[in-house]
């Protein structure tokens, strides 16, 4: 069968996409996060980067555009403007892409539960187990069998953005159908990108024991510049779009618990370029993730999808 003619063969083939491309972008961050832009200004032009792109892209479907996509995509596009600045402030704590990634992956608690107070979505065996592994694996990937629960500050700031992300995950699944996907992430990346302009004024005179939370840093230079806005366009705007369109075919619950899948990824690349070490942790935490995502995988097709009335 082709692939055209098999929408949920499409919709994974789309999600893999995505877990590839999304696991090679935290080295890339942890690159440019710091000395060369801080972390509210990288959040800031990367989200404006996509969201002109998805502007010039969604031009022809700017007049189906009514009250209820910005009902639902301003409350999930600020929902992903404090996840991604978190997740970008973590590098001010030496976060660890590796833990970055798999932290992510808490969203695994929220999307289940989001879907059940909302829809009456009752978690299948299947979803519990998957979730189950998924946390696991996050809580692993955070160094608990090395420093018993003193998380990091990354460590917080990462699993708070996984929470949040959840909440952008479980209410985007719930309103895939209605929305053209690219409408939908650009008004999202528009509200993420001036919540960014504001934090990077915010936190750059807000002290905290002496220090900006997030000192302003912008580095110039046009091929670091390029750097951030191929970054916007691929990593957010195009990523998110394929994300939100394979949502119409693909569980919620299920796209959160592959995700798992990127901090793989990321952690061979993070070894590679020698930001991370090998270690046992790495390795079990990733075999655990693993076998969340498999398991979610043959609980992830979504047979008969609610439908979400105004």
């Amino acid at each position: 069968m082709k692939i055209k003619n098999n929408p949920i063969l499409f919709a994974y083939l789309g999600i893999a996409f995505v877990v590839v491309f999304w696991g090679v972008v935290p080295t890339f961050k942890k690159m440019l996060i710091g000395d060369s832009y801080s972390a509210s200004v990288y959040t800031a032009v990367t989200a404006f980067s996509a969201a002109f792109a998805l502007l010039a892209i969604s031009a022809k479907h700017l007049r189906s555009v009514d009250r209820a996509y910005f009902a639902v995509a301003v409350p999930t596009g600020a929902c992903l403007g404090v996840a991604s600045l978190l997740q970008a402030l973590a590098y001010n704590f030496d976060a660890s892409p590796t833990n970055q990634a798999f932290l992510e992956n808490l969203s695994c608690i929220a999307v289940p539960i989001i879907l059940f107070i909302a829809i009456r979505k009752r978690p299948t065996v299947l979803t519990v187990s998957a979730c189950i592994l998924c946390m696991l694996s996050s809580i692993v990937l955070a160094g608990i069998f090395n420093v018993g629960l003193n998380f990091k500050t990354a460590d917080i700031l990462n699993g708070a953005a996984g929470i949040i992300y959840g909440v952008n995950i479980a209410v985007s699944g719930m309103y895939a159908k209605r929305f053209v996907a690219s409408v939908y992430v650009m008004i999202q990346h528009f509200v993420y990108a001036i919540m960014s302009v504001i934090m990077a004024v915010v936190l750059n005179f807000l002290y905290i024991g002496g220090a900006p939370v997030d000192a302003f840093a912008f580095n110039p230079t046009p091929l670091l510049i390029l750097a951030l806005v191929g970054i916007g366009v691929f990593s957010s705007a195009l990523c998110w779009t394929v994300r939100t369109h394979s949502m119409k075919y693909v569980s919620p619950s299920a796209v959160a618990v592959i995700m798992p899948l990127s901090a793989v990824v990321t952690g061979v690349v993070a070894i590679m370029l020698g930001q991370d070490e090998p270690s046992f942790t790495l390795l079990i935490g990733a075999v655990i993730g693993l076998v969340a995502a498999i398991i979610s995988g043959f609980d992830g097709v979504e047979r008969k999808p609610k439908r979400i009335e105004k």
